[in-house]
């Protein structure tokens, strides 16, 4: 009587997360930094007893110090290189066993240089050479995702749930928000063609001043076309001044808030992350792939034939801010003041 053949035995292990001391190698933007939040998160949830490292930019330093159930943060600056950032780690206490990487960066040129022995991450071609353990990359068909699903997606093939909604939590700063407090914020990291007309947005500081809201006009370390502070200039009785830069280091100064009114940029994103109400300006982008985290915030937006673009410059016209009305911004703070 003759047997079935034996399942073959793999070459290697199934694709999974091996290793109990785990370092992630944060995205540089500020958007994708928190968009990867919840996939951190999905690691900290199913593996509670790991060792779970980031190493990231010294400008985030603040911001991944407010994500609870990280047990070391690795920096670097602009100034660092690959071997300067092993030098400082020959004393450190951990043994990195396994490494997430996103994108090609320093974190990841030194998860690879310090020979992690299990590296995962999307195979793609700029990725490719420092990865141990590839999966494809997401293939856009169909209906547009949201930008955080790059993340999950990972973790979905790495067999952790991601449909938990402590995931998506935004984390507490500890810092009281001050009723009818709003945080105005008329310049984009982003590039020019992310900004709205200075007169619509002195229309709006005039409609928070009729409500009585409690104003702050925040400059974008990232812009500069100087909005902030000819619209602040206009206001001087009502409207306070602030820059907010490094921006991990002004999560407190957002956090205080009850109410941000601000141009898609990576500000947008921080609001979200410490849970206060964010009305964004969309005009390039797509709100579908990339609005700020949370059932809560507000994207307003008019869509016209050439967008998204996500150009920093506009070729033609900047027909996706000049066609956004006051009427429709003033409709979206007259409902989230009231909630906030």
């Amino acid at each position: 009587m003759s047997h079935p053949a034996p399942n073959p035995v793999p070459k290697r292990p199934p694709f999974g997360l091996y290793g109990g001391n785990v370092l992630i190698a944060a995205p540089r933007r500020w958007d994708e930094a928190c968009f990867s939040v919840s996939a951190l998160r999905a690691i900290r949830s199913s593996r509670p007893r790991c060792t779970l490292g980031v190493i990231c930019h010294v400008e985030q330093l603040g911001f991944w110090q407010s994500v609870s159930g990280i047990n070391h943060i690795i920096t670097y600056d602009d100034r660092s290189t690959v071997r300067s950032i092993l030098r400082a780690q020959e004393s450190s206490r951990y043994s990195w066993e396994s490494a997430i990487i996103w994108e090609t960066n320093m974190g990841s040129e030194c998860c690879n240089a310090l020979k992690i022995k299990q590296r995962l991450g999307y195979s793609t071609k700029d990725l490719q050479k420092l990865l141990t353990d590839s999966v494809a990359a997401p293939v856009l068909a169909g209906p547009i995702e949201h930008r955080v699903q790059f993340y999950l997606l990972l973790m979905s093939m790495l067999n952790l749930p991601t449909q938990k909604p402590e995931l998506f939590f935004p984390v507490d700063m500890e810092v009281p928000q001050a009723a009818g407090s709003v945080l105005v914020c008329p310049e984009s990291d982003y590039g020019a063609s992310h900004e709205w007309p200075l007169g619509r947005w002195l229309r709006t500081v005039e409609l928070l001043e009729s409500i009585g809201a409690k104003i702050v006009v925040a400059g974008h370390e990232g812009s500069r076309s100087g909005l902030a502070g000819s619209l602040a200039a206009r206001f001087p009785q009502s409207c306070q001044l602030v820059k907010l830069g490094p921006l991990s280091q002004a999560l407190p100064v957002i956090a205080a808030h009850s109410l941000v009114v601000a141009a898609d940029s990576s500000l947008c994103h921080l609001a979200a992350h410490v849970g206060v109400t964010t009305i964004a300006l969309f005009g390039p982008n797509e709100p579908a792939w990339r609005r700020p985290l949370g059932k809560q915030h507000m994207v307003v937006r008019q869509k016209v034939e050439c967008s998204p673009c996500f150009l920093a410059k506009c070729p033609l016209d900047l027909r996706c801010q000049n066609e956004l009305s006051f009427e429709e911004v003033a409709n979206a703070i007259m409902l989230k003041y009231v909630c906030a």
